[in-house]
């Protein structure tokens, strides 16, 4: 990969970067050539083995990129203000739920922010803090890894042409053809799954938001091949709350978003959710001195078991359905990718289209192709042409088709 980010003083700052996801965002940053790259996590040892494993590849750099580890503590207001001081750019890899914690810090610390989402609720929450980072002449762009980040900027490209948007459907499918020793390996946050499998999902529908119960619109989605047909269902997700806020000038009336994960992990996550493996609520232990959550438990036994070694061998579909009119005359505008795993990175499809987006639209801020300023979601201040050209370099190409309904 060529490097196209040029400014000697850009510093970006991956917190939760020894992470897995965090440790995809870098690997592309430092690919790319951005000067100075900081790995930022609790967990200094492991960030600090992060950085060993990308030294091959900062050394075909000839020494251009200056990557390090630092620790931080997203429940520390000032260790990130810390941290994030002298930063141009943040890209948040923690949990979603810390999202306005991180934005706290980065005003704080005049640093331009990026996340992978906040699950509706959460996003709705960070986007009152507009005038502050407006006011500081800061950008934050929420949501931009694959669903939400991709999702939203294939909408926003798909209406373009159109004069009306009546609707903006959202699936995602994928399968994974390694059997792996794993009793039950996640292909991201497991804290984040077990909310888009618990948590009521809101659709947008006849030009109002609404709650539906979980694991609820299930149906059978016909995939582009290797993929091919599955089970798709409801979760909560930010695009359905930002897309018809951005398009409802062009009248939109509904937004949804379905999620169609391998059909036996998919058994399973229901499987353990249904036993209540997802719940919050306290449980003493035997000796009545502590307590603890299902869920709690549930990511304890799985952070136990070791990552397999296996060379990943998986596939994404992402397709987002824009239907409107043009010249009176009502159309899909459709576009989709088809998303394989990285086997030079050792990375997984969702890891990839999740890892890559940031990573790009941080560059693109570096490089002063985003200009707008403020917390605004991607399909408002990515430009659409730019973002599919860089994803593309990275095998994450996009097709679009537009068909007559």
């Amino acid at each position: 990969m060529a490097d196209k980010t040029r400014d000697a003083g850009a510093r970006v700052v991956v917190i939760g970067g020894a992470g897995a996801m965090g440790q995809v965002i870098v690997r592309d940053l430092v690919e790319s050539g951005v000067a100075q790259v900081v790995i930022a996590d609790f967990d200094l040892g492991r960030a600090r083995s992060a950085v060993t494993h990308l030294a091959p590849v900062i050394a075909n750099k000839n020494g251009s990129v200056d990557l390090t580890a630092a620790f931080t503590d997203i429940t520390s207001h000032q260790a990130m203000v810390e941290t994030l001081t002298g930063a141009s750019c943040v890209i948040n890899s923690t949990p979603y739920y810390r999202n306005v914690d991180v934005m706290q810090a980065a005003l704080a610390a005049r640093c331009n922010y990026i996340d992978l989402g906040g699950l509706f609720h959460v996003t709705r929450e960070q986007l009152k803090l507009h005038d502050q980072f407006a006011a500081a002449g800061l950008t934050a762009i929420l949501g931009m890894g694959a669903a939400p980040g991709m999702t939203n900027i294939m909408a926003a490209d798909a209406q373009v042409d159109l004069d009306t948007v009546d609707s903006i459907e959202i699936f995602v499918g994928s399968i994974d053809n390694v059997k792996y020793d794993h009793p039950f390996l996640v292909p991201y946050s497991i804290e984040t799954l077990i909310d888009e499998y618990t948590k009521e999902p809101m659709v947008f529908e006849d030009g109002a938001f609404k709650s539906v119960p979980a694991l609820s619109g299930a149906c059978m989605v016909n995939f582009p091949q290797p993929v091919g047909r599955q089970e798709a269902i409801y979760t909560l997700h930010s695009e359905v709350l930002t897309l018809p806020m951005t398009f409802g000038p062009k009248g939109i009336k509904k937004a949804t978003f379905r999620l169609g994960l391998p059909l036996d992990f998919h058994q399973k996550m229901k499987f353990l959710m249904a036993l209540g493996l997802g719940s919050q609520e306290p449980i003493p232990t035997r000796d009545k001195k502590g307590s603890y959550t299902p869920r709690e438990a549930l990511a304890a036994i799985l952070a136990k078991f070791d990552l397999p070694a296996q060379e990943p061998d998986d596939c994404e579909v992402v397709r987002v359905d824009v239907i409107g009119t043009r010249d009176g005359e009502s159309q899909l505008v459709r576009l989709e990718t088809i998303v394989n795993a990285n086997k030079d990175w050792r990375v997984s499809c969702g890891a990839l289209d999740t890892g890559v987006p940031p990573s790009i639209v941080a560059q693109m801020l570096l490089r002063g192709e985003i200009v707008a300023q403020g917390v605004l979601p991607p399909e408002v201040a990515v430009p659409a042409a730019p973002f599919f050209v860089e994803l593309a370099r990275r095998q994450i190409v996009m097709t679009r088709s537009v068909h007559q309904v």
